[in-house]
């Protein structure tokens, strides 16, 4: 009996940490890849948010448990972006295609599918916003980022 009891103490102390994940709906409408080309083919008129991850990168379930899981952030990408959603390991050929070396990787393309912006790494909610309305806006087309901070 006390073997079953130190047991489960040990296995309710190592699976605590992941309570609450499972749980926590997705606030973005994440698109497979394969979803967003036939988007891309109707030829929309708003960018891509293309995001490499993996299932065991620490920093993509942060961006994940808190940029991603941020209101406005997530407003804005579903009002102003098509969000793809790409596991690296599972679609390398695509991985590969737009040069990610490491994740998370955050790419911005335009309607086209044409590369405009990338950011490698975690990023904040607070620092992704306004890149979001950066590009959002082609605002990347008559400023520098830092000119647009400034006048933002």
């Amino acid at each position: 009996m006390k073997k079953i009891f130190h047991l489960s103490i040990l296995l309710g102390c190592l699976l605590w940490p992941l309570q609450g994940l499972a749980a926590q709906p997705e606030l973005i409408k994440w698109l497979s890849f394969d979803e967003a080309k036939k988007i891309e083919a109707q030829t929309q008129s708003k960018k891509f948010l293309l995001y490499f991850y993996t299932g065991w990168c620490g920093y993509c379930r942060k961006l994940e448990q808190k940029t991603f899981m941020d209101k406005s952030v997530a407003d804005y990408v579903n009002s102003h972006f098509i969000p793809v959603r790409i596991n690296s390991e599972e679609l390398p050929k695509i991985a590969d295609r737009y040069s990610v070396s490491g994740v998370p990787d955050l790419r911005f393309l335009s309607a086209k599918g044409e590369n405009i912006a990338r950011w490698p790494g975690y990023i904040e909610s607070d620092k992704l916003l306004p890149l979001l309305k950066y590009i959002h806006t082609d605002s990347y087309l008559k400023m520098g980022y830092s000119d647009f901070l400034k006048l933002n």
